[in-house]
């Protein structure tokens, strides 16, 4: 006989895995402050690849433009002024992808968490199968040695 609460909790654990498993298992592997520390630098390569992108878009746009009028204090005070943008930049684009990251090891915890006891009530439901069984079993067993 199938027990349905069973075949609900291996279902709800087999779609959990299937769809969010591979998101969630770093948090198997890492600890909070590990998880953040990665996300954080991974952060901050990005962040700082795609300022000096765009940045550098812009300067050629500006040099493209204001040929005739460079100076060296033109180039000083846009070098200056980049780097404080960058600094500015990057301390906050690192700020929120580390506060993110903490956001997501949260959920995803809490979610291993919750599957977690599912997997332990699935386990219990497991047993008390395995027990009625062999009860079921012995008093078979008897009835026949009885018979004979």
């Amino acid at each position: 006989m199938i027990n349905e609460e069973r075949v609900k909790h291996m279902t709800a654990m087999a779609i959990f895995e299937k769809e969010c498993g591979p998101e969630y298992q770093p948090m198997l592997k890492y600890s909070k402050k590990d998880y953040v520390a990665l996300h954080g630098w991974g952060g901050f390569i990005a962040g700082t690849l795609m300022f000096w992108v765009a940045y550098g878009l812009i300067i050629i746009y500006m040099v493209g433009n204001y040929e005739k009028n460079i100076t060296t204090m033109y180039i000083l005070l846009i070098t200056l002024i980049g780097v404080l943008l960058y600094a500015a930049y990057i301390i906050m684009h690192v700020y929120l992808i580390r506060k993110r990251a903490a956001k997501q090891y949260r959920i995803g915890k809490r979610l291993i968490k919750e599957r977690a006891n599912q997997f332990v009530k699935l386990n219990l439901m497991y047993d008390n199968e395995i027990q009625q069984t062999r009860s079921m079993l012995a008093k078979e067993f008897e009835d026949k040695n009885e018979e004979e």
